[in-house]
């Protein structure tokens, strides 16, 4: 079996009281063979704020795959947003925007939708498809994952715009042999397959540690993957400042 801790939008800077320790306790505890954390490590892509993130992260006692979000962006510095929007994030966590993990069991590919001129919205872009595509091609009978912040499909009732590039990259990400894509942005958890691509599975985690959040406590997924198949399991913050709430679990099967 292959492990995987999902978490996405830490919003260092934006952190909600006393989850930091917990949240630690609990991953460290469930010995993931990787942490993915899909975007949003900052909420101001401030140097302490990355060095926040950093210091959380390597933490958990496992490897880290981590994407930008588009909050890992200057917002408010926008010359500095345009000229060199990832230098906070080369600088704060890592010059490797996608990055990539595998093991005898899995591959995860790392997106960067964050895009500089569509701040919130995100990009995602037909030459990253094409880098999927190549290194997927290479895993053989491993699963195959890819991770990026923004989703390429909404939930019912958001109203924020679908990333540029969404539906070309639902219309290909199965045929390159994707299985599974997870991401972040919408601060709500989910896992079921997408509308318009039914045979890939959507799994989007909600705010790990941030006071920012919609319709449910803080969150992260545990993926446990074993041969031809995954199951999903949301873990959320309790009333006493633990993450024991064991949410929605789904089991799919990964053809």
């Amino acid at each position: 079996m292959t492990r995987i801790v999902h978490l996405s939008d830490l919003h260092f800077g934006a952190l909600a009281p006393g989850l930091e320790a917990p949240l630690t306790a609990r991953i460290r505890a469930l010995a993931p063979d990787l942490v993915v954390a899909s975007g949003d490590l900052t909420q101001r892509a401030r140097a302490v704020q990355f060095a926040q993130a950093r210091a959380f992260l390597l933490g958990l006692g496992a490897p880290v795959l981590a994407v930008p979000g588009n909050h890992d962006m200057p917002l408010h510095r926008p010359l500095t947003r345009l000229l060199r929007p990832f230098r906070a994030w080369d600088r704060g966590w890592s010059p490797d925007r996608e990055p990539v993990w595998q093991d005898d069991r899995v591959i995860v590919v790392g997106v960067n939708t964050a895009d500089p001129y569509a701040w919130r919205r995100g990009v995602i872009r037909q030459r990253q498809l094409d880098r999927v595509g190549a290194l997927l091609a290479q895993a053989g009978p491993r699963a195959r994952v890819v991770v990026m912040h923004h989703p390429l499909e909404h939930l019912p009732g958001e109203d924020q715009p679908v990333m540029r590039g969404a539906a070309l990259a639902l219309a290909a990400l199965p045929h390159l042999g994707a299985q599974m894509v997870l991401s972040g942005h919408i601060h709500v958890s989910h896992a079921g397959p997408f509308t318009a691509a039914p045979g890939l599975v959507f799994v989007q985690a909600g705010t790990g540690l941030s006071h920012r959040r919609r319709t449910e406590a803080n969150a992260f997924n545990l993926l446990d993957f074993s041969d031809g198949s995954v199951s999903v399991q949301t873990i959320l913050a309790d009333a006493e400042g633990g993450y024991g709430t064991m949410g929605s679990k789904r089991d799919f099967a990964l053809g």
